[in-house]
């Protein structure tokens, strides 16, 4: 031992303090949090306890799953299982510290760890509890008593740094009085301490305990959610319903939520797949393992079969983690978790089901939908299957990206595949994916048809046809045309949407790949090699083998090409002869050797695209169509037939170069939609047309002979009427007043001169669009009674000199283009636009511009000429503009007014081509401006201060802009940044250039040969 007066001479160079400062390491900057791999590092002196307290508390901990790193053997005594270096790295690697400060703990490795220890709780906050067995906590703070004697030894030791000692002294003093736990004498206390130490550990480190595997890809967003749902820790009792498709992963996430939190729980119970369990076993049987395994109790009987009864009695006292899994009937769940007083204060019970109504017939309020993998998410599961590593290898990259493509983002599906293709050459890959998308790997196939097997007959056939036929057709087109095949086809679908079958998004009938090749592998796997007797064709191979020759039979229901399938068929028309039952037929690119003789009467959807006869078979009864869709067909004349077609909804003809005139229309009453467009030809429209009261669109797009339309529109139900491209349509009928339901009126690139007053009875006109209409003179007033009117755009109407004062009477108006106008004043009711949130006055001279706001403080003057109209309100115009555009109006300095704080609303500005030198200063208050467009602003000089919400200042070409800094040093950005300012520079540097830009990711000035600066942001990037 050292002498006193040694000791004394080493202590001399460092102050003595009752409370050491804090020692150099503190100042460290941590690098990244290293791994953790242990939950708790015990540090304890094995000589004192590692027989006894410190093993029970080791064996209490490992029994709750707990990762221990515990050091059983001293080192001072000779013994060396675990380095010191490798007990470092293990507190480093841990998630939390219990110090069990005994007699003898100030040994040399003891204090290594202690020091450690308090480093990672000060820079890692890593949680630390201490515990004071059978000595005086106030020893361990002060380094008194016994550790006095083991302090004087490290100090007087030449093999340890002095201030390394004094280290050690303030790491003891810190974790000393941390709150814990003092163990005297009471073997009973050590068991009670024990319980609470290991209650507290549960308690502060619960979200990191139950770890899963770090490689289930896309699990913790996913969980996060799920917790959110679960609420654990609050008293209540909640269900929980997790739904979704077969194989997205519901039992897993179900499996992780058990793991992680069942230790909270008096008593937890996993049932796994219901449904197939009862396929071999009665419910009786899943209520006693539910009771037995809940509270862990052996040979509980269930009298009476009353099982229910018995699970509210004895699980209601507890609080208990349930978990039912592939539940697939209501009966189940009021059998097995009948209701919220079956369970305990702070009770969960998690369901998962594919069926989303289930949840929700048994008041299941919270509810999770798994949804599938994201593409990146996707390429990392199939990376670990396939490679065993999270990213993809580089030459694989596009061999997997089509595989994932192809599973589209279906966990199941992707680790099938990924497993398949692992260790497999390259060759191997590119046949796989080849042929990935001929032939389905059948155990996807075979787990995902379970699903269609539990539907009922109807809902199987609704499938089919969606299956084969109607993905992404529109929902309520889908459902009538559905209905007319007998189908409930309301509640079929939403089963179908339920049991994660289909989806809906937008209104358009959607269906996973893997899903729809399920239900297509149920119908060829009736008759695998003779198409002709399946009851839906879809491949195009299996059509031309069907109907080359004389194969087709009564079996087939509906025929449907992919449009997006390449190749032609040769078709032997007899072959329609046979399809009695054809409720559906859509061909593409198909030739007939001959006339068809018949197509059968139960066809409800016929799309020929490109049909090939004149006409249609004479003998077609046509009584129960729905949609005829011949789209650049070979008609000449529809039809002649007298026969009323009331069921026929949709007509369209689009781009049938022969059509000259249009049928009799009086035959198809509720007839709804008539597409004509690109019928070159057409110039005679029948006049029952006009008599159509159900007809909601016509579309006459390009239908270049079409001179005038003979009647008067009386179509009380039409909502869009498009006459755009009709070249030759000189005047625009007389409209009725009872036509209360169109919204859009499109009649541009027409020859129309005036518009008829009539159209003022369209009040509830939502578009006009008279664009390029270059013969009109003038508009009708009664255009101020278009009192719902949002859009006019009168782009291009170059005849068109003056616009009427009644516009101002269309408060609702929001959209205005007059650009390549020659409107040279705006009428004084302008002002009464109050609404108007996006004006196109590009190519319009500077006069206009001052006679739409006469208000503002403008430099130069023009004399406005009032017609009489009082305007009670100047100032509310402008307050709703949104984007303006003032480009190539020939504004010079003064144009501008001076005051721009009435367009406080305004988000983008165009000015570009106009010869003004500056912009007014008060352009700074316009705080909503994001978008300043300057190009070719030859006469450009300077940028005032603009407002910080300006994200992007194009002034290409202003070839004269030399300043755009200021004392503030304005040209600022928002969180998207400027995109660029293209301007010449001086030879010389000038603080001019000096840009504040503290939101931008990255900024790049370059000089160019041309002596120009651009300043751009990685967000916009711009090359010229």
């Amino acid at each position: 031992m050292a002498s006193p007066a040694t000791i004394m001479e080493r202590r001399a160079s460092i102050t003595s303090l009752s409370s050491p400062p804090p020692p150099n390491y503190y100042s460290i900057s941590l690098p990244l949090p290293p791994l953790r791999n242990y939950d708790v590092f015990l540090s304890h002196r094995a000589k004192d306890t590692g027989q006894s307290f410190a093993a029970d508390l080791h064996e209490a901990l490992t029994s709750q799953g707990i990762v221990v790193f515990r050091d059983d053997v001293d080192e001072e005594d000779g013994e060396k299982p675990y380095g010191v270096e490798e007990k470092m790295k293990a507190v480093e690697e841990s998630r939390s510290s219990i110090v069990v400060f005994s007699e003898n703990y100030g040994s040399f490795v003891c204090m290594k760890e202690v020091g450690k220890i308090a480093m990672c709780k000060e820079l890692m906050d890593q949680l630390v509890l201490p515990i004071f067995y059978k000595i005086d906590p106030g020893n361990v703070r002060k380094q008194e008593g016994n550790f006095e004697k083991y302090f004087n030894e490290h100090e007087a030791n030449p093999k340890i740094d002095i201030e390394e000692v004094e280290n050690w002294r303030y790491s003891m003093n810190q974790v000393g009085h941390l709150s814990g736990w003092h163990v005297q004498d009471s073997q009973s206390e050590e068991g009670s301490i024990i319980d609470e130490v290991v209650k507290h550990i549960f308690n502060k480190l619960r979200p990191d305990l139950f770890r899963y595997d770090d490689k289930l890809v896309g699990i913790t967003p996913r969980l996060h959610q799920i917790n959110m749902l679960l609420g654990i820790g609050l008293d209540d009792v909640r269900f929980v319903g997790i739904w979704g498709m077969g194989g997205i992963g519901k039992t897993t996430l179900a499996r992780i939520i058990y793991k992680s939190v069942s230790h909270l729980f008096d008593g937890c119970y996993f049932l796994d797949n219901v449904k197939e369990a009862l396929k071999k076993e009665d419910i009786a049987s899943l209520q006693q393992k539910l009771i037995t395994g809940t509270l862990m109790k052996r040979n509980i009987d269930i009298p009476n079969a009353d099982g229910a009864t018995l699970i509210k009695r004895r699980i209601s006292k507890i609080k208990a983690l349930i978990i039912l899994d592939d539940v697939n009937h209501l009966s189940q769940l009021q059998k097995l978790a009948g209701g919220l007083d079956w369970f305990g204060s702070g009770s969960r019970v998690i369901v998962t089901t594919r069926d989303e109504h289930l949840l929700i017939s048994h008041g299941i309020e919270r509810r999770y939908n798994v949804e599938v993998l994201k593409i990146e998410e996707g390429l990392q599961l199939f990376s670990q299957k396939a490679f065993g590593e999270e990213h993809p290898k580089e030459e694989y990259f596009d061999l997997c990206s089509q595989v994932v493509n192809y599973a589209g983002g279906l966990p199941l599906a992707i680790e099938v595949l990924g497993s398949s293709l692992h260790n497999k050459p390259m060759e191997d890959w590119i046949n796989a994916v080849e042929k990935l998308w001929e032939v389905r790997d059948k155990e996807i196939i075979e787990k995902l048809k379970i699903s269609y097997y539990m539907l009922e007959e109807s809902e199987q056939k609704i499938f089919l046809d969606i299956a084969c036929f109607f993905k992404r057709k529109s929902k309520n087109q889908a459902i009538e045309i559905l209905e007319s095949f007998g189908f409930p086809a309301v509640l079929g679908l939403e089963i179908l949407e339920e049991k994660c079958l289909i989806t809906a998004p937008h209104d358009k009938l959607q269906i996973h790949d893997l899903i729809q090749e399920m239900g297509q592998e149920i119908v060829r796997h009736t008759f695998p090699n003779e198409p002709e007797k399946r009851t839906r064709l879809w491949l195009r191979e299996d059509i031309n083998l069907a109907l080359s020759r004389d194969q087709g039979t009564e079996a087939i229901e509906g025929i449907m090409m992919d449009f997006d399938e390449e190749g032609e068929s040769h078709l032997n028309a007899k072959a329609f002869s046979s399809m009695t039952n054809l409720r559906v037929l859509k061909l593409n690119n198909v030739h007939l050797c001959e006339e068809i003789e018949y197509l059968s009467d139960q066809l409800r959807f016929l799309n020929w695209h490109g049909y090939p006869l004149k006409t249609l078979p004479s003998n077609f009864n046509p009584t129960n169509l729905l949609e005829l869709e011949l789209p650049n067909s070979s008609i000449h004349l529809l039809w002649t037939t007298s026969k009323s077609m009331e069921t026929l909804k949709v007509i369209n003809l689009s781009d049938s170069q022969f059509l000259s005139k249009t049928p009799d229309f009086s035959v198809v009453p509720n007839l709804e939609r008539l597409v004509l467009s690109g019928c070159v030809e057409l110039h005679q429209l029948h006049h029952s047309l006009g008599n159509l009261k159900h007809l909601i669109q016509l579309d006459l797009r390009n239908c270049k002979k079409l001179t005038n339309i003979p009647f008067n529109i009386c179509l009380e139900s039409l909502k869009i009427l498009v006459l755009s491209g009709c070249s030759s349509l000189t005047h625009f009928p007389k409209i009725s007043s009872n036509m209360n339901y169109l919204l859009e009126l499109h009649l541009e690139e027409t020859s129309i001169k005036v518009l008829h007053s009539s159209i003022g009875h369209l009040t509830s006109l939502v578009v006009l669009n008279l664009k390029n209409c270059t013969n009109l003179l003038k508009l009708p007033s009664t255009i101020g009674s278009l009192t719902s009117l949002k859009t006019l755009n009168l782009n291009g109407c170059s005849e068109l000199d003056s616009l009427p004062e009644s516009l101002g009477n269309i408060s609702s108006l929001e959209k205005l283009d007059i650009t390549s106008t020659c409107v040279n004043q705006a009428p004084m009711s302008f002002q009464l636009l109050t609404k108007l949130e996006i004006l196109n006055c590009q190519g319009l001279s500077r006069k206009f511009l001052h006679s739409l706001f006469p208000t503002w403080n403008f430099t130069r003057k023009f004399t406005i000429y009032s017609q009489g109209l009082k305007v009670t309100n100047w100032f509310t115009f402008g307050c709703s503009l949104r984007i303006l555009n003032l480009s190539d109006c020939n504004l010079w300095d003064g144009d501008l007014p001076n005051d721009l704080r009435s367009l406080a609303s305004l988000q983008i500005l165009h000015l570009s081509k106009n010869h003004f030198t500056k912009l007014p200063e008060s352009i700074c208050h316009l705080v909503n401006l994001r978008d300043l467009f300057l190009v070719e602003c030859f006469h450009l000089l300077s940028l005032p201060k603009l407002p910080l919400s300006v994200r992007e200042v194009d002034a290409k070409d202003c070839v004269s802009l030399k300043e755009y800094y200021n004392k503030e040093k304005q040209i600022p950005s928002s969180e998207m940044g400027i995109t660029f300012i293209r301007c010449p520079i001086s030879n010389e540097p000038s603080e001019s250039y000096t840009i504040d830009q503290p939101n931008l990711s990255a900024i790049h000035l370059r000089t160019t040969t041309q002596r120009y600066i651009e300043v751009t942001s990685l967000l916009f990037f711009f090359t010229f």
